[in-house]
């Protein structure tokens, strides 16, 4: 006899036609009953492997890497803007 917990919390996404199109495909292929279990699935693996904080030093070099690009870009612009405002003030 399996014992289930009640679930009574409820986490809503939206999906586009083809990400629900092909989440509809997985729970075929794999056997899941909804896109619900396979999304707790999912989740609950993420969960079990530690999160995020278990991603390949490539992959979070490469985020770092982008967030560092970004910032680069946001001082260009923020000194641009600087100059500006300052000449417009002089």
């Amino acid at each position: 006899m399996t014992l289930t917990r009640k679930r009574t919390k409820m986490v809503c996404i939206r999906l586009s036609d083809d990400e629900f199109r092909k989440l509809h495909e997985a729970c075929a292929t794999i056997g899941a009953r909804s896109i619900s279990d396979l999304a707790r699935d999912a989740m609950n693996s993420v969960v079990a492997q530690g999160g995020y904080a278990d991603l390949p030093d490539d992959d979070i070099c490469v985020r770092l890497e982008d967030l560092n690009r970004r910032m680069t870009l946001m001082q260009k612009e923020l000194l641009r803007l600087s100059s500006i405002v300052g000449e417009a003030h002089e």
